[in-house]
């Protein structure tokens, strides 16, 4: 009796201290082989694929201990086994939605729609994604916000890290400003810029007037920056251009209100 009250006891123990150990040997290889190299050639996919790996084999270790620790406590395992055709019906509409994000983790892998450290837009949330797995994923917002959403729920993201970034700004100069000389300012800070900034690629082009606003003459500066730099550029570029107006003494309109008073 004791005998038998030890082994379904120690067991259990031992198996889950021996899945332990391996899952961290595991884990440690992993990240050790792979996780440098893929560091080393800013290969996201690569991380992205080593995290879902790791937790695939948290799950398959999981399972097969439950089999195991159930077959110690004298369950029939292979009748329960053969029983899974049947009860997977009954388990596949309890766990529908979990079904439903592994199928969509695994689509978004396999279609590449987004990877770990892409800067994605999903329905009106905008960020970086830290986490990507089969059941979920987690975006953290530029301010600090981390929004973790069910893979189900992602049906349509905009993916900001494919391609460059489009940099489109607008510039308001007063009508009464000579547009040459304004033009001139502008182009030194875009030539400037241009070689001083180094995920600007090619050269920041002036598209030249776009509106003549109530209070001011818009001109248009297009840019191709690295993937999601596009937003640091417009901040640069703007104050650039402050510093650039202020020195050659031209005037940055803002809205004025004309009161006439009747005698």
């Amino acid at each position: 009796m004791k005998q038998v009250f030890k082994q379904e006891l120690i067991g259990p123990i031992i198996i889950i201290l021996i899945t332990i150990i391996f899952y961290v040997l595991f884990k440690k290889l992993m990240l050790t082989t792979f996780m440098k190299k893929a560091k080393r050639n800013s290969n996201k996919k690569a991380l992205t694929m080593i995290t879902v790996g790791t937790n695939v084999v948290k799950y398959m270790l999981l399972i097969i201990d439950t089999l195991i620790i159930l077959d110690i406590w004298g369950v029939d395992t292979k009748a329960l086994i053969a029983s899974i055709g049947v009860v997977g019906v009954i388990i596949g509409f309890a766990l529908q939605d979990l079904l439903k994000d592994l199928i969509s983790g695994t689509a978004i892998l396999s279609e590449n729609q987004f990877k770990v450290g892409d800067n994605v837009k999903i329905g009106d949330f905008r960020g970086d994604v830290i986490y990507l797995g089969l059941k979920s994923t987690k975006v953290r917002a530029y301010t600090g916000e981390v929004k973790i959403i069910a893979n189900r729920n992602i049906t349509e993201v905009i993916n900001y890290s494919l391609k460059n970034s489009k940099c489109v700004v607008t510039i308001s100069t007063s009508y009464e400003d000579d547009i040459n000389k304004v033009k001139d300012a502008i182009n030194n800070v875009c030539e400037r810029l241009s070689k001083e900034v180094d995920y600007v690629i090619g050269k920041i082009k002036i598209l030249g007037v776009d509106k003549l606003s109530d209070s001011s003459v818009d001109i248009k500066i297009a840019a191709d920056t690295k993937p999601t730099y596009d937003i640091a550029f417009r901040r640069i570029l703007l104050e650039e251009v402050v510093k650039e107006f202020k020195k050659q003494n031209l005037n940055i309109p803002y809205p004025q209100l004309e009161v006439h008073h009747e005698k």
